[in-house]
């Protein structure tokens, strides 16, 4: 097939910048369904041929629309246990998984557009979480594991792991609400770094305490025992 319209590849860039762009505005607006690739290619002042040749059909355009501005998933995330010191790789996990926030719109409407996906599911959310956000989550159990010293995790470790990515997910879904309260908490790229920064020391600190609450079971539970022989 023909490049649906000539000039440079930087114009062909900007031609599929403009259509994703578009797509994603229309899908987190109208879903799916009730979005046809006539009203995208007429959003993005394209010719329609340009969404086949960029993304192959309207479902690779709704998949590119959905995943790219959210970028690859953490690379910290798939780092094996003891390659960094743990409060350098919690740095670096949350500095990685708010990236995306520095993109601002693109990413409010990508927010969006999953919340609508959940509602009118299409399979691309159950097909994230399975390839995803699940793989990131058994990362960060299985190092916590290990950091406790546990050979397979408990109920404890995943609440305490859903804890801690829930810390930054709360800046992605509920970013009307941090901007409506106190916006210069994610005010810029700068703000987003002290953000990823203090995630990171709020983690260790959620690590540190469940670590002493294990500690403090574990040491009651000898006394107990004592005093249950001592009744006997």
């Amino acid at each position: 097939m023909a490049v649906p319209a000539a000039g440079s590849r930087s114009d062909g860039a900007q031609a599929r910048d403009r259509l994703l762009h578009a797509a994603l505005r229309l899908f987190a607006a109208r879903g799916f369904e009730r979005t046809s690739i006539r009203e995208i290619a007429q959003a993005a002042d394209a010719n329609i041929s340009a969404i086949g040749y960029y993304f192959g059909d309207k479902a690779g355009l709704y998949r590119a629309a959905f995943t790219e501005p959210m970028g690859d998933a953490c690379p910290a995330a798939r780092m094996p246990p003891g390659t960094l010191p743990l409060p350098d790789l919690m740095r670096r996990f949350f500095a990685e998984f708010l990236q995306p926030l520095k993109q601002g719109e693109a990413v409010q409407l990508v927010m969006r557009l999953h919340f609508r996906e959940i509602v009118e599911p299409t399979g691309l959310w159950a097909e994230m979480i399975e390839h995803e956000i699940k793989p990131q989550h058994e990362w960060l159990l299985h190092l916590l594991a290990g950091e406790f010293g546990l050979a397979k995790p408990d109920a404890d470790l995943q609440r305490l792991t859903f804890s801690i990515v829930g810390m930054a997910i709360h800046f992605f879904v509920g970013q009307d609400i941090v901007h409506g309260i106190a916006p210069e908490v994610m005010d810029g790229p700068d703000a987003i770094d002290l953000l990823a920064e203090r995630l990171a020391g709020y983690s260790l600190a959620m690590i540190e305490a469940e670590r002493q609450r294990r500690a403090a079971t574990a040491h009651a539970a000898p006394r107990r025992s004592t005093r249950s022989r001592s009744r006997r």
